[in-house]
């Protein structure tokens, strides 16, 4: 018993190590959550307005444009992207964006698309990785998506094309053909903030982030989009971006000026030092040690009580105890000690 209890307190004090080393190790490196990516987006559904008066249908559509601002995040230790995404009347998934990756000081632009949707599957098609134009913080970005006639023909593809304002550099890239020439109708994530990583020191000086308009075919969307984090289960998205949880330092505000921006902001609540919830992992595994300790001791003494009663019960239960009486009669026998009759009874008794 003394040595199962020996490897008990020493699973938990391996247990124990293991905590305080993951939480001491969590700085950007959580392995279960970099599995997959995090996006904070604004998403418009079909019905939006726009600044002429008339509203969103996105199978009538087929240009959106994004004009937003690079935050100031110049190193990261895994890909964060400012991406602009649009599902096609084909079901294609078009993703144009900005970012950095690891061991970089600027941002880059990148082209691909998804298809396969419509038949259960994914396919990621890189068209262009880690391209001019280059961007730094506080550049504007301006991001098209849009349909385009091959010229002197009726054939449609998908394009887009990346300008950086603050420089004037432009880059068009031919993306797809997939047989259709508008978006499709429904609820589409337009822009989002996305990330690998939970590192929060990669965003502390980040300042914002800005969007400056979404324009659906030249026109201005004026609200009527929502804000989706992945975790927004009564609305219906054709496509999410990310899907991992929000970390809570990063968040999107609505400014004064009508401008929307992702910011970084340092929790007061629910996000406590990792000293404290090390304290915390600490004391549960003490107590649970204890309670375990207490609960195999019990067990042991009561199997070594109920041994011992069984042992004495036994005893006292199983083992005849014999009684001889010996009765001596009158006389004895001339020139003799020994009695002439003996009488001999035993009786076996039993407690």
């Amino acid at each position: 018993m003394k040595k199962s209890l020996l490897m008990i307190i020493i699973l938990l004090s391996l247990q124990t190590v293991i905590v305080v080393d993951g939480f001491q190790n969590n700085e950007g490196k959580n392995s279960w959550m970099a599995l997959r990516s995090w996006g904070l987006g604004l998403t418009i559904p079909d019905g939006s307005p726009l600044e002429d008066g008339s509203v969103v249908k996105w199978s009538e559509h087929k240009n959106v444009t994004v004009l937003y601002s690079i935050p100031n995040i110049t190193y990261t230790d895994n890909t964060i992207y400012l991406i602009v995404s649009i599902m096609t009347g084909g079901g294609t998934i078009i993703q144009v964006a900005t970012g950095i990756y690891p061991n970089s000081t600027y941002w880059s632009s990148y082209f691909m698309y998804v298809a396969g949707i419509s038949h259960g599957g994914k396919t990621y098609v890189p068209v262009r990785l880690n391209c001019r134009p280059y961007f730094h913080p506080r550049d504007n970005v301006s991001i098209s998506i849009y349909n385009r006639h091959v010229e002197n023909s009726s054939v449609e593809y998908w394009a887009s094309s990346v300008t950086n304002l603050s420089t004037g550099e432009k880059v068009d890239v031919y993306i797809v053909m997939d047989n259709s020439s508008t978006f499709k109708d429904g609820e589409q994530e337009v822009i989002a903030f996305e990330s690998y990583t939970y590192n929060e020191k990669v965003f502390e000086y980040m300042g914002e982030a800005t969007l400056y308009s979404i324009l659906v075919d030249g026109k201005r969307v004026l609200n009527g989009w929502y804000i989706d984090d992945g975790q927004v289960f009564n609305r219906r998205p054709l496509f999410e971006v990310g899907g991992g949880q929000v970390p809570p330092f990063i968040s999107i505000v609505l400014k004064e000026d009508k401008t929307i921006a992702w910011t970084y902001s340092k929790p007061e609540w629910g996000n406590p030092p990792n000293s404290v919830i090390i304290t915390f992992f600490i004391s549960i595994l003490i107590i649970s040690a204890t309670i375990t300790f207490y609960i195999a001791y019990r067990i042991d003494y009561r199997s070594r009580l109920r041994a011992t009663l069984l042992r004495i019960g036994a005893k006292h239960s199983r083992a005849p105890i014999i009684v001889t009486r010996v009765s001596t009669l009158r006389g004895f026998t001339k020139g003799s000690r020994i009695p002439r009759t003996l009488s001999i009874g035993a009786c076996i008794m039993f407690r």
